[in-house]
Order: C-alpha cells, then sequence, then structure tokens
C-alpha cells in the first residue's frame, strides 16, 4: 500500500483565487470545509522554519514544480536532540524515509496509577524517533525535489508588494538585512511563531515539557513504556520511553514552568533513577482550530506543524499531525480550492481537546477507576487503535466497557458545574 506522501496530489488550476478574509473563520456550510486555496498559483513559495513540518511542505510542492525557499535562522539545519514517540502513523506517511530516524519499536505500555497497573499490547509497534535525525532526512528529501534551503536567515517581518509578499530577513546574526518576495509564505517556525504574529494570528498558548535522560530500570524491557498518572502533580502523565536498549527518556507535561522541573526531579528520586542529561521545550496546546490561512494584500500566508497549533492536546503530541496539517496546506495550494486533509484534522484535533478537558478533571481516584476498568476488550482496542485514530478508539473502548462512557460523561458534567 503506498504511503500518503506517495499519493499523487492534485495538479495546479488554473482558476480565479477562491479566497477572502471571511472564510478563514467560517465553514463553507455546503462542504462542511474550508476555502484556503491560492488557485492557479505562480512565482515563489518561501517555508519560513525549516521544522519538519515545514521541510515536508518544502519538499511536497517543490515535487510539484513550484520554486521553494526553506528559510532557517540556525546557521545548520540541526536541531537540538529530543527523544519522540510517535504512532506507526508516521510509517504510513513517510514511508521508507521514516525508518532512517527510528531508534526503537514500542510494542507494549504499562500504565500505573495509585498501586494499580495495566498492560497494553500494540497490534503496531510505537516508533521512538530522534528529531534531529528526522530533520535532516526531510531537509534532504526537500532539496532532492528541488527546494533551496537557505540557513542563517532570521525572520523580520513581511509586507504585501504588488502581487506578492516581501519577507524582512536578518542574515547570518550580523544585522544585515535581506528582502525575499514570494507569493505564498508559510509559517513552519513553531509555538512561538514570528510569521503567525506578522500576520495577524494570535500568540498561541503553550506548556513546558521536561525530560531526563535516564538508565532503564532493570526490570524495564527496551520494547516497552511506561507512563504513570499522578493528577495532584500534573493533569497529564509522566513517562518513560526508552530509546536504546539501556537507556530512554522520563517526562512529563506541566502546566506552569516554575514547577515542572520540581515534579520531575522529586519522579526521578522516587523511581531511583538519575538524570544524564536534561531535554526541555514549549509545546502548544490546542484550544480551538487556528484557520492556516490568511491574506496579506495580495499574498497568502499559511501555518503548518507546532506554528498553527497542529498538536494533539491530549498527549501534547504534534508530529504526526504536524504532517498532516502539511498534507493539507499543500493539497489546499495546488488544488486552489478545499482541503479533505485539513477538514478530517480538524475534527480529530477538536476531539482530542473534548478528551482533554474531561481529563483534566479526573482525580487519583478517577484514574485507579479507568485502570481497573481495562478488561481484555478494552485493552485489546487500546492496542489496535492508535491514538491518531482517536474516533475509532473511542467508538471500540465504549464497546468494550460503557462504565468508560459513563466516566467521561461524569468528568464533563463535573467540569461544567466549575
Amino acid at each position: 500500500m503506498r504511503n500518503e506522501i506517495g499519493e499523487q496530489l492534485p495538479s495546479i488550476r488554473q482558476s480565479p483565487c477562491r479566497i477572502d478574509d471571511s472564510c478563514d473563520e467560517s465553514p463553507d456550510r455546503e462542504h462542511g470545509s474550508y476555502e484556503v486555496g491560492v488557485g492557479g498559483m505562480t512565482g515563489n513559495v518561501a517555508v519560513v522554519g525549516g521544522s519538519s513540518a515545514g521541510l515536508l511542505t518544502a519538499h511536497l510542492l517543490a515535487r510539484k514544480g513550484l520554486r521553494v525557499q526553506v528559510l532557517e535562522v540556525a546557521d545548520e539545519l540541526d536541531p537540538a536532540p529530543r527523544s519522540l514517540i510517535v504512532t506507526s502513523r508516521m510509517r504510513d506517511l513517510l514511508g521508507p524515509l521514516c525508518d532512517q530516524a527510528v531508534v526503537n519499536e514500542i510494542r507494549r505500555f504499562e500504565l500505573f496509577t495509585d498501586g494499580r497497573k495495566a498492560t497494553v499490547e500494540l497490534e503496531r509497534p510505537d516508533l521512538v524517533v530522534e528529531r534531529s535525525v528526522l530533520n535532516r532526512v526531510l531537509a534532504q528529501q526537500a532539496q532532492s525535489s528541488g527546494a533551496q534551503i537557505v540557513p542563517g536567515r532570521r525572520f523580520q517581518g513581511l509586507e504585501p508588494t504588488g502581487s506578492a509578499l516581501t519577507i524582512n530577513v536578518e542574515r547570518d546574526r550580523g544585522g544585515t538585512l535581506e528582502e525575499v518576495s514570494a507569493k505564498v509564505v508559510i509559517g513552519a517556525d513553531g509555538a512561538f511563531s514570528r510569521v503567525a504574529i506578522a500576520a495577524g494570528w494570535p500568540r498561541q498558548p503553550t506548556v513546558p515539557l521536561v525530560q531526563a535522560v535516564v538508565q532503564l530500570p532493570k526490570d524495564m524491557a527496551p520494547d516497552t513504556s511506561r507512563v504513570w498518572f499522578v493528577p495532584e502533580e500534573t493533569p497529564y502523565f509522566y513517562w518513560l520511553i526508552p530509546d536504546s536498549p539501556t537507556r530512554g527518556v522520563l517526562g512529563l507535561i506541566g502546566e506552569s514552568g516554575a514547577t515542572v522541573r520540581q515534579y520531575l526531579d522529586r519522579f526521578l528520586e522516587r523511581r531511583g533513577l538519575n538524570p544524564i542529561e536534561f531535554q526541555s521545550a514549549q509545546i502548544p496546546v490546542y484550544k480551538r482550530w487556528t484557520p492556516v490561512h490568511r491574506r496579506v494584500g495580495d499574498g497568502h500566508v499559511y501555518l503548518v506543524g507546532d506554528a498553527g497549533g497542529q498538536v494533539k492536546v491530549t498527549t501534547v503530541g504534534g508530529i504526526v499531525t504536524g504532517f498532516r496539517g502539511a498534507l493539507g496546506v499543500v493539497e489546499a495550494i495546488l488544488s486552489g480550492g478545499r482541503s479533505r486533509h485539513l477538514r478530517v484534522l480538524r475534527r480529530e484535533l477538536d476531539l482530542h481537546l473534548l478528551i482533554r478537558r474531561v481529563l483534566h478533571q479526573f482525580s487519583q481516584s478517577d484514574y485507579s477507576l479507568v485502570v481497573d476498568l481495562l478488561n481484555a476488550s478494552a485493552r485489546k482496542a487500546l492496542g489496535l487503535y492508535t491514538r491518531d485514530e482517536v474516533a475509532r478508539l473511542l467508538w471500540h473502548l465504549c464497546r468494550s466497557q460503557p462504565r468508560l462512557l459513563l466516566l467521561a460523561i461524569r468528568g464533563i458534567f463535573s467540569r461544567r458545574a466549575r
């Protein structure tokens, strides 16, 4: 079966532009989708930011014959190392490209809460990837498709100029300003996107992520990840993900940068683990769908990945959803109209938001009840359907264990009562 990146994307259609400012916020009622296409587009595309979603966007557009530049602030496209866990969906999307960045495969999860434990065997393994390797692989692919990667360019602003946009960049951190002209600008510059701010999007909220590289406990298999639910310390969870036969990363997502490192240090001490090094990041929190397109003069600005808040808020994971956002933006640009990928992605991210709102109300006893309710059928559903197909997962979970649905409904009403 062909991966999605290998599928035939629509060619550029010579049709008039179908976008106006109002369609950024309002769905098309007849089709239930968004008018985000450029339509008959000519001219350069500038991707600001060498993120994984930005590099994939550059590759797909360049492969279709568009002139694409990637403007990256770093002097070399070599982001800080960070181990990430993704579902098998990434392999479906990237095909063989994915495997170059995979450092481990996870075949089971162990869930812990208040002395209880549940084990979930995965039908298809999760993938542990090294972010820096993934970006290098995607950069090579983008260049082989004809995209030009220009390092040492710090985005300063943009303004309409005739039928295009002029991007102002600082060159080599020396204060020398440069101008780049493009018909389309794609913001792929992360959670604190300068492109988004310059084009009029509001700044999005973020949460801190901190993880420590540790030696794996002697009783832990390298193909197993562990998750602990401790709601009095974080409404999310702690995780321990092996990225080699002997080492892994233990971390958490918090809501306050002032306390997240303290909680991690205490948890490491309780588990008897010594940190070798630390990794950290600020991750966008999905609060509502961010429209991916705005018009600036006669030019067009799009957002992909973290810049557009395309993150599953249940787990605050954004690699796969960022890739799907990239596919959607490319589809919209090339077709000059609606994007099925973006429509499906929005529904899924909204469903993750609903789940997160419920989980944010859970107490320790609620998580204990969840673990107790995970019968054989429910564990099978968790192993068969990934968190990147959450609607199917929820349906089969509720069929397997209806009391989980009742617990979720109680969580919804508990939130409304506050």
